[in-house]
């Protein structure tokens, strides 16, 4: 006769099956259903014994970690390529609205020389005005000095007032490139201006 995992024999002795029980007419709740007696104890080392029976090999794991790491070779430089793309991409805007600021404030002065710092507060508050002691941007050969100390995540622009007619502004993107333009107005009506980076240390023009 057999309960619940108990095989009854001679002298009324039983000897416990552990593990087979839960395969046997569905386990604990089928016999159960069934109207024979219930035995909590048998039942929990019996879901013991199966759970000891779950779980992961070595090799399993080594191909999950060797997925994870290719998944991530993968990503990471995408990732970092389109970080540093947006960042560079905020410094650039930041330089041309420099730039528009610089020449509304040309018109009120006439000479860019006489151009002073509150009056580009006045004209654009959300950028912080840094007045360079030096040349910043050079057109031949490209170049943005490297002492820009404007950083273009603070909403900073350094500009250097070269001439009643020529300025340089400048900016430091986070990802380390520098974007500048030097400005050449010799008229109201006749200003040019050239776009100089630095990227990865090359400096070129156009950006």
């Amino acid at each position: 006769m057999h309960w619940l995992g108990f095989s009854t024999g001679k002298g009324g002795r039983g000897k416990r099956r552990l593990c087979g029980l839960a395969g046997r007419r569905g386990g604990v709740s089928a016999l159960a259903a069934a109207g024979r007696p219930r035995f909590p104890g048998a039942y929990a080392r019996t879901r013991a014994c199966s759970f000891t029976e779950a779980g992961f090999t070595l090799i399993e794991l080594l191909v999950v970690v060797t997925i994870m790491g290719m998944l991530a070779a993968m990503v990471i430089p995408t990732y970092l390529s389109q970080r540093e793309r947006a960042q560079d991409s905020a410094a650039m805007v930041l330089v041309r609205n420099a730039l528009t600021v610089m020449q509304t404030a040309f018109v009120d002065a006439g000479d860019y020389t006489a151009v002073q710092a509150t009056e580009l507060a006045s004209l654009e508050p959300t950028i912080m005005w840094m007045a360079a002691g030096s040349d910043l941007v050079t057109t031949s050969p490209a170049w943005v000095s490297g002492g820009v100390a404007a950083s273009a995540a603070q909403h900073q622009v350094a500009y250097y007032l070269e001439s009643p007619s020529i300025v340089d502004i400048a900016t430091k993107s986070q990802s380390g490139n520098i974007f500048g333009i030097q400005i050449n107005t010799v008229t109201l009506g006749d200003t040019g201006y050239v776009k100089v980076k630095v990227v990865d240390g090359a400096g070129s023009r156009g950006w």
